[in-house]
């Protein structure tokens, strides 16, 4: 009987091998399947293998972005072999091992026949040459003399390089000081250099902020150095905007299942500074705090839905926007238009999470798929890159979403920033980072 292995990467990178132990086995994004792989690539159910007849049929339910087997689109049903790769939504690898032990046997050598006596030349044992005595085999005298003195001269010679070594170390700085020392945006600073700097220990710097994004402007990743980019600096006094920047950052990254290097531009960030003044700080505080308090069951609602629980804790305060109320409840009656819209957009990257805030209320009414065939019809007719249509920047410049839609993502990723470091923005809450 054959034993199917299928071999892949989770979303983590790690690889995992596990075996086909059912009649039927199905592989996609939601936690029904027997292998889940929190992809928005992948369809809610992506891929079905079926065992007949002693064979594993593999089939692409319909899928959304599609499979391919060997390189070959996946249009049918197709038997899998020893050695077979698919490919899931253009990304996703599983490679195929087929063991079949009754084929191993079958190829087995032949046993040797017990009855044929063996050769009488195998009990013949071979002439042995003898040594003469005092032929050269014996160790000469010297060398228990020489090799004694050797092992002493590498002995010492090992104790001098740690005693160099041990003593070079002590002429370091003894503080151990492992502060950061910050570089400064003043081409004119004169600044006395930080301690260590005659030494060859590296100076550490702090991660700049960067004010733009290669998805969200349409500038390509070969022109990032000419993006602005403003470092942040212990006790630096930050603008509206340039606080906006820093933490509206770190919130595009938090809520993107794939997309470490999410980014506002200046004008984004100013038009997100005029949102953040329009908000309510004291319903918007209780309202943190409700989120904080109740962090484990927004994340259990959050990986049920397929959802970042960043993503859908910030959705839930937005949607209260100025009023108090129950965010753990608010994200339950929310939680299922943002899988099937995850389903249908994606989530891989944080102009993707955006989408899915300015398309809700056309989830909410059943039109689930209404922006992704208007994203995809843009995509074959316009010359810009997918990256540069699929953001709420370009949407509302064309005037392809309506006011209030850009809007509710506006308002979405105001209350995101704040959420980061409430203080910065006068609301009275610590920050949320589920």
């Amino acid at each position: 009987m054959k034993d199917l292995w299928l071999t892949y990467k989770d979303e983590n990178g790690g690889e995992k091998r596990v075996a086909v132990d059912a009649d039927l086995w199905t592989v996609g994004r939601h936690s029904e399947n027997s292998i889940t792989i929190t992809d928005s690539r992948l369809s809610r159910e992506h891929l079905r293998i079926e065992k007949e007849a002693g064979d594993f049929v593999v089939s692409d339910p319909g899928s959304s972005n599609g499979t391919t087997l060997n390189g070959a689109d996946l249009s049918d049903t197709a038997v899998l072999k020893d050695g077979d790769v698919l490919n899931l939504g253009g990304g996703i690898e599983i490679k195929v091992e087929i063991i079949d032990p009754d084929a191993a046997a079958d190829n087995s050598p032949p046993m040797p026949d017990a009855d044929v006596p063996p050769s009488p030349a195998a009990n013949i044992a071979p002439p042995q040459s003898a040594v003469p005595p005092g032929s050269g085999s014996s160790i000469p005298l010297s060398f228990f003399i020489i090799a004694p003195v050797l092992g002493i001269i590498v002995l010492v010679l090992i104790a001098g390089m740690i005693f160099l070594i041990s003593r070079d170390n002590k002429t370091l700085d003894p503080s151990g000081d492992d502060d950061f020392v910050y570089s400064s945006n003043d081409a004119d600073d004169t600044d006395p250099p930080p301690k260590n700097s005659d030494s060859d220990l590296p100076v550490k710097s702090p991660t700049p902020v960067v004010s733009g994004s290669t998805a969200n402007s349409g500038t390509s990743p070969d022109t990032r150095a000419d993006v602005n980019v403003q470092t942040a600096t212990p006790g630096q006094n930050l603008t509206d905007t340039g606080k906006i920047e820093q933490n509206g950052a770190a919130f595009l990254r938090r809520i993107a299942q794939n997309d470490p290097k999410a980014f506002l531009t200046g004008e984004q960030a100013r038009r997100i500074d005029a949102k953040v003044k329009q908000l309510g700080k004291s319903a918007l505080a209780d309202n943190i705090n409700s989120a904080r308090k109740n962090a484990a069951q927004i994340r259990s609602l959050a990986a049920a839905k397929n959802l970042k629980p960043q993503f859908l804790a910030v959705a839930a305060i937005a949607k209260l926007g100025n009023s108090r109320g129950d965010v753990v409840q608010t994200a339950t009656s929310i939680a299922e238009v943002y899988d099937k819209l995850g389903t249908q957009i994606g989530s891989e990257f944080a102009d993707d999470s955006l989408l899915m805030v300015a398309a809700y209320d056309q989830g909410a009414a059943g039109e689930t798929m209404k922006l992704r065939n208007m994203l995809q019809e843009l995509s074959n007719k316009s010359s810009e890159s997918a990256r540069a249509i699929r953001t709420i920047w370009f949407l509302e410049k064309n005037g392809k979403i309506t006011s209030g839609e850009f809007n509710n993502a506006l308002n979405f990723l105001a209350v995101g920033t704040i959420t980061q470091n409430p203080k910065d923005f006068g609301v009275n809450a610590e920050a949320l980072n589920l």
